[in-house]
């Protein structure tokens, strides 16, 4: 049990620093997505090849399709959002998907869980309360809130498509297979971008795909696996916290009071879903 714990809260911490990993590069999110993704598929097929032997009918092809395309598009969104606003503003509004799978669940899962509607409530009052629309708006921060919900959206519908796919066919091979078809559709933009990539930049995107995209993706899997969604979904708020002190320490982003405050709503409000979660 302990070892699961530190494997899904040391997997989701070192999701908050992307951006060390992103932004020193300048490319768009168009062109780092593809590679992240070519990069986490190569690095797990080894480990995907000796897995047992899967059944593959027309439902696990359409799981492993739509994992694909959901996350494909959670992390082109998310990346763009981090390059569009602060990093504060892309993650919480990111993290506003544990209380969408709360709020999807009873139909797709058939699991009512209490209070998470009025957990909405708060998170959208607390997004209010970041993107503070009675000030002048910050340089992107509109566009990069839409990115970081859009993003949200996205991993909700991932997260009930590889839970199904996993258990069909092994979290690793899941994780190597989507990724390989996402960076195989993905190819034409790395045709169309590849000339502004530098060998440092590949390097960097390498680096950060292999060990918290592809490594931590594996550790968050078995942790998972041996402490159950329910508890890994509050220890999945260390990346919100790590992103936003990353985001003020590393990029000198300002943290306000009040946007602080936000935060902490938003935040609140995903724990108290994700607890009642673990208790019903």
């Amino acid at each position: 049990m302990l070892s699961g714990l530190l494997m899904v809260t040391l997997a989701a911490a070192s999701w908050g620093t992307w951006s060390l990993f992103l932004r020193p590069t300048g490319l768009p999110s168009e062109a780092t997505t593809p590679v992240i993704f070519l990069v986490m598929g190569l690095v797990t097929l080894p480990l995907a090849l000796r897995g047992p032997r899967s059944i593959w009918d027309r439902k696990t092809v359409g799981l492993l399709l739509a994992s694909s395309a959901f996350d494909a598009l959670n992390v082109l969104t998310f990346f763009a959002a981090i390059e569009t606003t602060t990093i504060a503003i892309a993650v919480l509004t990111h993290y506003v998907a544990p209380i969408l799978i709360a709020l999807a669940a009873p139909s797709i899962d058939r699991i009512r869980t209490p209070g998470a509607r009025p957990a909405a409530v708060v998170a959208l009052l607390g997004l209010v309360v970041i993107l503070e629309p009675w000030r002048e708006a910050a340089p992107g921060a509109t566009l990069g809130a839409i990115l970081g919900l859009s993003s949200a959206v996205c991993y909700t519908g991932n997260v009930f498509a590889v839970r199904r796919l996993a258990q069909r066919i092994g979290a690793t091979r899941a994780m190597s297979y989507h990724s390989l078809i996402v960076a195989v559709v993905a190819t034409p933009l790395l045709v169309v971008y590849g000339n502004m990539f530098s060998t440092t930049d590949l390097a960097l995107l390498a680096v950060g795909a292999a060990t918290i995209g592809a490594g931590s993706g594996i550790a968050f899997a078995i942790g998972l696996i041996r402490i159950g969604s329910a508890r890994a979904a509050v220890l999945t708020f260390a990346e919100p916290i790590v992103a936003v002190v990353v985001g003020v320490v590393a990029w000198h982003e300002p943290l306000r009071p009040l946007a602080a405050v936000g935060g902490a709503m938003v935040l609140g409000a995903g724990i108290y879903v994700a607890r009642k979660v673990a208790t019903s």
